[in-house]
């Protein structure tokens, strides 16, 4: 006879402190490069990009812990000024391998309004979770495709049974396996959007967010 130890439900607090640790990691990794980059001997003007993208991975953590803070006290945060989805893109870039990451943007999907702090975590998380679990070149794919903007991660991989199951579950994991995917259902319910897994033909993985324009 086999014992089947009885699953404990997710403590909510160490939930929010999981995923607070989880989302802050590609920021402060991010963070920490460029600012050993910067105290390397930089000429102009890359010395003042990395000083951009620099202060706006420490706003993009700030952002974190302010949605953490609203969410443990119950209290709404304030709504994001939308930004062109450009805008958002060489921030996310900067947390991925250069010579793994392409980015494909057309001039439409790049003016296109998102929110900003929900864009670039869910960006980022893809974009993570693909430069991981895949070996050889991740693409950033961004249309607009009728009225919604379509983001597509793709690399080599495939639809596994893992993903499908962090893609659909309705409760949030018990550990950090899926944690980013739980999040980035979330953000991308809170938007208004879809998300969805496919494989490409003749191989390749496609994780597909559509986003509806983001009005504030």
């Amino acid at each position: 006879m086999r014992l089947i130890r009885p699953r404990r439900a997710p403590d909510p607090d160490m939930f929010l402190v999981r995923s607070v640790c989880h989302e802050l990691r590609p920021p402060i990794a991010t963070l920490t490069a460029l600012v050993r980059a910067l105290e390397q001997d930089q000429p102009e003007p890359r010395r003042g990009e990395l000083a951009r993208l620099a202060a706006e991975h420490a706003a993009y953590a700030q952002a974190i812990l302010g949605q953490a803070a609203s969410a443990a006290t119950g209290l709404a945060a304030a709504p994001a000024t939308a930004v062109p989805l450009a805008d958002t893109l060489p921030g996310v870039a900067a947390t991925a391998p250069s010579e793994r990451l392409g980015l494909l943007v057309s001039r439409a999907a790049g003016q296109w309004p998102v929110h900003p702090e929900h864009t670039r975590q869910i960006l980022i998380n893809l974009i993570g979770n693909a430069t991981r679990h895949s070996t050889g070149p991740v693409r950033l794919v961004a249309r607009r495709w009728g009225r919604r903007l379509r983001l597509a991660v793709i690399d080599p991989g495939a639809p596994t049974p893992a993903l499908m199951s962090a893609l659909n579950r309705r409760t949030p994991p018990l550990t950090d396996r899926g944690l980013g995917l739980w999040v980035v259902r979330q953000l991308v319910a809170a938007r208004g959007g879809t998300i969805r897994a496919r494989a490409m033909s003749p191989a390749g993985l496609c994780v597909e967010v559509g986003l509806p324009r983001y009005r504030r």
